[in-house]
């Protein structure tokens, strides 16, 4: 006697369909709200941009469409590449520092002293700080008649025009942007440095190698996966780098601090050129891909673990 294939599908069998049916939706439910958000915010803004980018619009009119004038326009804006020279001495003078200075005090913040967490949290303090807040201690710092140069002059140095001066301004925001940022890598490094299994230098220090052996052997190799990620962030914040030119230069004197985040924010908000800030954003953004790609290739060569 045959038997009909239907009837062997147990009720339990089509409860768990069910049931996997009402999880999924329960978790698409749940999903929603960040996926909208990000919908909103991310995702119909960068398409919305780009098209932006093909466009003459100062807000105030409908947009016109010109195509790939605006990219053409920057290839000729001296200003613009020298926007790009200043982003780029900023990267290349910035990331590095950062990366050295968070490693060496996340090795000094690693010891077990007594009142360490109270300098844990001292050096964390400025990346929580508002960038306000900062720009105007630092302003008063810096100034021709500021702090840092009343110290100079009491011990014979002439005065220096830290944020006037076209050859340091640019270095003095360089230093303020590090100097906001080193808890945030700090803490990051920290983790990295209590997650290497004690027993490699126990080992490494019986087979008789010293701390600086230890260190450059065991230490950096077991850590250069964080070097990397820390690394590769900071190129990406260097480009995006807004708050503390704005606050403290303005872009000046003349354009020796203007980086491009700056300098998309004054065409597109203070030019009312739309257009034509969308289209230095996308060239920051192929920028940053191709640094980043760059970077995601050249890490098999120093990262460890990576093949």
């Amino acid at each position: 006697m045959a038997i009909d294939s239907k009837s062997q599908i147990s009720p339990s069998s089509n409860w768990s369909k069910k049931n996997k049916i009402k999880e999924a939706l329960w978790g698409y439910f749940l999903i929603s709200p960040n996926f909208l958000i990000i919908l909103l915010f991310t995702i119909i803004p960068v398409f919305f941009s780009f098209y932006m980018s093909l466009t003459d619009w100062n807000i105030l009119s409908a947009p016109s469409f010109i195509g790939l004038e605006n990219y053409q326009n920057i290839l000729k804006d001296a200003l613009a590449k020298e926007t790009f020279l200043n982003t780029f001495y900023f990267t290349v003078v910035s990331v590095p520092i950062n990366v050295i200075f968070t490693l060496i005090l996340a090795i000094l913040l690693n010891q077990k002293i007594k009142g360490i967490t109270f300098f844990r949290t001292a050096y964390y303090l400025p990346v929580i700080s508002a960038s306000v807040a900062v720009s105007l201690m630092f302003m008063w710092i810096l100034a021709n008649n500021g702090l840092l140069n009343q110290m100079l002059e009491s011990i014979g140095i002439e005065p220096i025009r830290w944020l006037t001066n076209p050859k340091i301004a640019l270095n003095s925001v360089i230093g303020v942007t590090v100097w906001k940022g080193l808890g945030l890598n700090m803490i990051i490094f920290l983790a990295a440095l209590q997650d290497i299994p004690k027993e490699l230098l126990e080992a490494a220090a019986i087979d008789g190698a010293n701390r600086i052996q230890q260190f450059f052997k065991i230490t950096i190799p077991l850590i250069s996966p964080i070097i990397f990620f820390v690394t590769i962030t900071g190129v990406i914040g260097s480009f995006q780098s807004f708050d503390l030119v704005y606050n403290m230069t303005k872009g000046g004197p003349g354009h020796a601090t203007t980086v491009i985040g700056y300098y998309i924010w004054k065409q597109a908000f203070d030019y009312m050129h739309m257009g034509y800030g969308a289209a230095l954003a996308y060239i920051v953004f192929i920028a940053i891909l191709v640094l980043t790609i760059i970077q995601w290739v050249l890490r098999k060569r120093w990262v460890y673990s990576e093949e």
